[in-house]
């Protein structure tokens, strides 16, 4: 999976997308038009739209759990927010089962 491969890559040589989805998956958008002969500086959007559509480019959701997958799975990619985001949850999951703790 050539996706998967390209966000492992970024999070060894970028640590900082490793706490922000949002930069993640633009770094993704950008090299995927690049791979489709498409200069994001110079085209328009609906280039980007067009390929997006056709599910050509990967959509944020799928940036999104590829990361979260990676990062369950290698502790060495896990960003600063890892361990508050596994936190909290535990906590709602707690709170949501009614303990006090």
């Amino acid at each position: 999976m050539k996706v998967l491969k390209t966000i492992e890559n970024l999070l060894r040589t970028k640590p900082y997308l490793r706490d922000c989805d949002k930069k993640l998956t633009t770094h993704i958008w950008y090299k995927q038009l690049l791979d489709h002969k498409i200069d994001p500086n110079i085209q328009i959007s609906t280039d980007f739209l067009r390929l997006y559509a056709a599910g050509k480019i990967s959509s944020d959701a799928t940036v999104i759990r590829l990361r979260a997958k990676l990062q369950e799975e290698h502790a060495e990619l896990r960003g600063n927010n890892y361990l508050d985001r596994q936190i909290r949850k535990q906590q709602k999951v707690k709170k949501d089962l009614g303990y006090n703790g």
